[in-house]
């Protein structure tokens, strides 16, 4: 079932927020919090957002602004699919341009041509058109890259990037224009119940009560989940971003590229230039109150290097516009965790790098979980975090 585009106004009649009162908190006024709030004023509920610092200034913008089909396992691809449409016609929804650009991605491998299979068979199943391709097919497709090493790739079209800082002003302010009201600068030190039901938060403002409290707290949601009695394994991992200068000279043409067997990816950035990021191996948890948000040399000196080695298409030695760091807030096995936690409270955090491009979906479903009628024909029962009681084995290994 896909989100259905249409004009945002008029809005259903939501009830005012009384001083402290409200029907729904979410904590959390990343890109995630904020599609929760747009889906339940969209349902007719008074909504107060607790944000500890701004809107989105925590780990939505620190980004490549992403959106994709292609993933690793059949959650991630569902709940693409189910937000796509809002990206396609925000600037008709949210009255702000987003600049999608479709590039596309291409998966590429020379070792793990496995991987590549697996994921074509998942894709099949979905629907989702893509090809396979052969070092023939994609040196014809992209003679650029005729000089790689790859063997193989699955390039799926749609998809490509977006201006996360413009989303995140689109749903300011349609929710904001909406009634919902944003308690900013504020921190959740405290969790309120009524016997077994949450009912409400106390903060550093003040305490504020609702019918149901929703954990988006991204890299904080595990402190959140603690506060209400519950222990969910969160975890932040580091990640980094690369602007290469317009003197790299990367092709318009070229898609999203993806080398999965060395963990490193690029993209063009638009008149030449090239955004470059990955693991390189190494996806390490990180404190999400003590991590460095500057670009680390070491690594901007070895993605450079990888991504030269890999794609061909820049030096090892390609002058660098800006870069920064970031935090993937995700679990043990790469999924989020979306579920009702506990009379009053629905946890919806963890997504590990595709909160951006799944948020519409999950903002949706939040509504769902709240009125407690069926989530789309999603199946969201795997994303509960009792999966966590037995052995975790990572579900999606495609992020980047």
């Amino acid at each position: 079932m896909a989100i259905q585009a249409g004009p945002l106004f008029p809005l259903p009649s939501v009830p005012l927020i009384k001083r402290n009162t409200s029907d729904v908190i979410v904590i959390g006024a990343g890109i995630v919090g904020l599609a929760a709030a747009h889906a339940l004023l969209l349902a007719g509920k008074s909504v107060r957002i607790v944000e500890r610092s701004e809107p989105g200034v925590g780990q939505s913008t620190r980004t490549g602004g992403g959106i994709r089909l292609a993933h690793g396992s059949d959650i991630n691809v569902k709940l693409a699919q189910l937000s796509l449409p809002t990206w396609l016609h925000f600037e008709k929804l949210f009255g702000i341009n987003p600049h999608y650009q479709e590039t596309g991605h291409l998966f590429l491998t020379s070792k793990d041509t496995k991987g590549l299979t697996t994921q074509a068979g998942l894709l099949d199943s979905l629907g989702v058109n893509y090809d396979s391709l052969d070092k023939v097919g994609i040196t014809r497709r992209w003679p650029a890259l005729a000089s790689t090493d790859f063997t193989d790739g699955n390039y799926c079209k749609v998809g490509g990037y977006l201006d996360q800082h413009r989303v995140i002003r689109g749903y300011v302010q349609t929710v904001q224009a909406g009634g919902v009201h944003l308690e900013l600068h504020t921190r959740v030190d405290g969790v309120i119940r009524d016997g077994a039901r949450v009912i409400g938060v106390q903060t550093s403002e003040g305490s504020f009560t609702s019918e149901t409290v929703i954990n988006a707290a991204g890299p904080h949601a595990g402190e959140i989940s603690t506060l209400a009695g519950q222990e969910i394994p969160f975890i932040s991992r580091r990640h980094e971003l690369l602007l290469l200068h317009r003197t790299a000279g990367i092709p318009e043409n070229i898609p999203w590229l993806i080398d999965i067997d060395h963990q490193v990816h690029m993209r063009p950035d638009g008149s030449g230039r090239a955004l470059v990021g990955g693991f390189l191996g190494h996806d390490e948890p990180d404190d999400p109150d003590d991590y460095d948000p500057a670009l680390s040399e070491p690594w901007s000196t070895s993605v450079r290097e990888q991504a030269s080695r890999s794609f061909r298409l820049s030096r090892p030695d390609a002058p660098v516009v800006g870069g920064w760091a970031g935090l993937y807030p995700g679990t043990v096995d790469y999924l989020p965790v979306l579920e009702k936690s506990m009379p009053g409270l629905i946890t919806a955090a963890g997504f590990s790098g595709t909160g951006l491009m799944h948020a519409p979906a999950v903002g949706r479903i939040v509504a769902d979980l709240i009125d407690g009628g069926s989530t789309f024909d999603l199946d969201i029962s795997a994303l509960r975090s009792s999966r966590f009681d037995g052995k975790q084995i990572v579900t999606d290994s495609t992020g980047f």
